[in-house]
This record gives structure tokens, sequence and C-alpha cells, in this order.
């Protein structure tokens, strides 16, 4: 009889895996279009239907917000394209030059985008860099709403300079 329970068992819990599952986030901002802020309080963030924020945090409350920073590459088109989310359909949303600078926040699951943070001043050279609040920790996961502008952009474009 034992036997017998054990497969019945075993043979519920092989079924139950091969089902099809749906992924759940751990995260309230990236299972809806809600998040969180320092403040503690759940804010609305409009965005687009295909938009994806740009997430600090990601390394811990001991680590920086944006844990790497980045200098963008010669691209084919002369300028890389910043888009809203990191799938090439995505809204382009800005370019950035070859030089500039970039903080690295997060990336894709396949690795082939990164979602940065960047300060792009009208005229880069006379113009003192902008805090872009990510060199320090942040107390938990969230979308970067800071003074800086944040998109995705292809990671083949960006050499890491410092991490």
């Amino acid at each position: 009889m034992n036997n017998t329970l054990l497969a019945v068992s075993l043979l519920c819990l092989a079924t139950t895996a091969c089902s099809e599952s749906t992924q759940v986030s751990d995260d309230l901002a990236e299972s809806s279009s809600y998040t969180d802020n320092p403040t503690g309080r759940t804010e609305r963030v409009e965005t687009g239907p295909t938009a994806k924020p740009v997430r600090i945090g990601e390394g811990g409350p001991r680590f920086d917000a944006c844990q790497s920073v980045g200098e963008v590459g010669r691209h084919v088109s002369g300028s890389l394209p910043v888009l809203s989310a990191p799938f090439d359909a995505a809204e382009k949303i800005d370019s950035l030059a070859a030089g500039q600078t970039v903080y690295i926040c997060t990336r894709s699951i396949d690795q082939q985008w990164f979602g940065i943070v960047y300060d792009k001043p009208a005229d880069l050279a006379a113009s003192a860099p902008v805090d872009c609040g990510v060199s320090s920790p942040v107390r938990a996961k969230r979308n970067y709403d800071g003074p800086c502008k944040s998109g995705w952009v292809e990671s083949t474009y960006v050499v890491l300079v410092a991490g």
C-alpha cells in the first residue's frame, strides 16, 4: 500500500512539474505598473505598453545602486540608440555618442542589453557632471527615478571601465 501511495504521489509531482507554469515576479514593480520609493509608499508609474524601467539596487543594500560604469563604443549608425525596453522593437528614446560614460545598473536575462543611467547635458565639455544618485547604496531594489536619464542599450557597444 505504501509503495502504491508513493508511486501515485511521485506521478502527481511529475505531472505538476511538467505542466505549464506561470512566472511570478518577486517584486511589485516588475509584476505591475506600480513601484516602490524610498519613503515606502507605492506609486503608479506611467510608462508605455512596452517600456521597462531601469532597476537600481539589484546588488543589495551593501553595494552601489548601479554596480558598474561603462563607456559607449563606436556604433554602426554613429550613435548608440537608447531604447525604452530591452529589445530591438522598443521605442528609441535617445542616442549616445562614442565616449559617453554610463552607469550600468541592470542586465537583461540574456545579457544582450544593459539597463543604464546617464547624464547627457547639452554641452558635455562645458557642464560639470551631475550626481545621478547611483554611486551609493539604496535600501531596496526599485525603478530609477533620479535626475538623470535612463534606458536600455545593446551591451555589445558598451565597454566596462569600472565595476
